[in-house]
């Protein structure tokens, strides 16, 4: 589980750490980086993880298949990601190939309502979307802890988003074959501080 690993290492993330990314390729992690640039663009190149960029192509999978190759040339420039003063996360699509946010169709979740409303998840070109509205968080913790026995777990998932490149494999996300995971470091710290977990 990727917050539980993101718990377990809690005390030895920087500060300035505002987003851990994960890259997947279907059920399998390639890939993972510390956000601590202002803007973190996620595309196809054969870069690695620079600091500002995590180039998809940079990355060696023995398990790799032929859709998962095409699909990491398809990405082109990708998307980029930024966290604004107010701590919601903003996604904004520059690759020419479509790319979805997978976790929009959830009941509880901390996406914008524009999000929610886009067909498949599919993001607009060159348009940012607010992926991680931190106002719409608080309102969900504040009414989490309003109940008998608050989920936590909910509430964590709430702080994790899922995008993926060219095609969602029919909303089975472990089936996409190339999408990553970008867990809100600053929501997780905030829901700590609110709800803190169980040693």
């Amino acid at each position: 589980d990727h917050i539980q690993e993101v718990l377990n290492k809690w005390e030895h993330i920087d500060d300035e750490i505002w987003a851990k990314v994960i890259v997947m390729e279907r059920n399998k992690r390639v890939a993972k980086a510390y956000a601590r640039a202002p803007v973190l663009t996620v595309n196809g190149s054969d870069d690695g993880f620079d600091g500002y960029r995590i180039g998809l192509r940079g990355f060696d999978s023995g398990l790799r298949d032929q859709e998962a190759e095409e699909i990491r040339r398809l990405v082109g420039h990708g998307v980029k990601f930024k966290m604004d003063a107010s701590g919601n996360i903003l996604v904004k699509r520059v690759s020419r190939s479509p790319v979805l946010v997978m976790n929009a169709a959830l009941d509880e979740t901390a996406a914008s309502s524009e999000i929610m409303k886009l067909a498949r998840g599919a993001l607009p070109f060159d348009k940012p979307e607010t992926l991680f509205d931190v106002r719409k968080f608080r309102q969900n913790v504040e009414r989490e802890l309003k109940r008998a026995y608050p989920d936590r777990r909910k509430l964590e998932n709430q702080c994790v988003s899922a995008i993926s490149f060219v095609h969602g494999a029919a909303g089975n996300l472990l089936a996409c074959p190339v999408w990553v995971l970008l867990i809100n470091m600053v929501a997780m710290d905030m829901l700590k501080a609110k709800l803190p977990p169980m040693s």
